[in-house]
Formats: structure tokens, C-alpha cells, sequence
């Protein structure tokens, strides 16, 4: 058994939110909207109350094994202490962009960490449970 990763973590089980624990922060439309140790994000596309798991993902069958399937984070110019927060930016319409340290890691165990980039959360990303820039092309929607 591996040791838990230290720092912002975020979990990705299969066909659920994305679990994240640690510092953090989420903005949307330009205003921080939260502020929390311990939130469940959407990752299917549907929850009405985008970014935050509402438990559609059960409703809709959501279909995915939690697994790093492609993408990545990448270090940062100015890399952050691990102790500072990660921003969890809303991208209206787009995925979730990540902006200070975090380790994900995939329901095999399997880790990625880094300091900036691009998590799915339209749920039709190719590369789950990063960003393929699939959700330009479906009509998803949110702030």
C-alpha cells in the first residue's frame, strides 16, 4: 500500500465527483465562491449545481472508471509551496483550471502532480479527468 499523497489531493473514483481535500479555493465569473478543505466537484456534466456534485452522476449513469486516461498537470513558472492552496478556476463553459499545487490520483492509484491545468467537468472528455476540449463541442454550459 502506497502512502497518502500530503498537500491539496484530489480523488477520482469511479463514476463520481471529483473529491478534493486540502486548501482550496474556487472562483467563478471572477469571484472566489468558496473557501474549504473538503469538496465534492461535478465531473459528469449534469448536477444543477455546477461545480459542486449534486449526486446526478447515479441519475444519468455515469460512466467512468476514475482512472488517468491522458493529460497532466505541469509545473508552474513560480512554483507554490505544497502548504499554499490550490484555485479551482470555473472556466464559464469549460473545464476546471487548476492553479496552485495538487496531486490527483486515479481509483488504480496512480498519481499526476503539478501546479497548472485543465480538469473535465462536461464528463466527455477523452482524457478524463483532464480537460480534451470536448465541452466546446457538446453545448455544455456553466459558470
Amino acid at each position: 500500500m502506497t502512502d497518502r499523497p500530503s498537500g491539496n489531493v484530489a480523488d477520482v473514483p469511479p463514476g463520481g465527483p471529483l473529491c478534493l481535500a486540502g486548501r482550496i479555493r474556487i472562483e467563478a465569473g471572477g469571484e472566489q465562491i468558496d473557501d474549504t478543505d473538503d469538496v465534492a466537484l461535478c465531473r459528469c456534466g449534469h448536477s444543477a449545481n455546477k461545480p459542486y456534485c449534486d449526486g446526478t452522476h447515479n441519475e444519468v449513469g455515469f460512466d467512468d472508471p476514475g482512472v488517468i486516461q491522458g493529460g497532466r498537470l505541469v509545473p508552474g513558472a513560480d512554483e507554490p509551496a505544497e502548504d499554499d492552496p490550490v484555485v479551482i478556476v470555473c472556466a464559464t463553459d469549460g473545464p476546471l483550471l487548476v492553479r496552485g499545487p495538487l496531486t490527483v490520483v486515479a481509483a488504480d492509484g496512480t498519481t499526476v502532480s503539478g501546479t497548472k491545468g485543465a480538469l473535465c467537468r462536461c464528463g466527455i472528455s477523452t482524457t478524463k479527468p483532464f480537460c480534451d476540449g470536448s465541452h466546446r463541442d457538446s453545448g455544455f454550459s456553466a459558470r
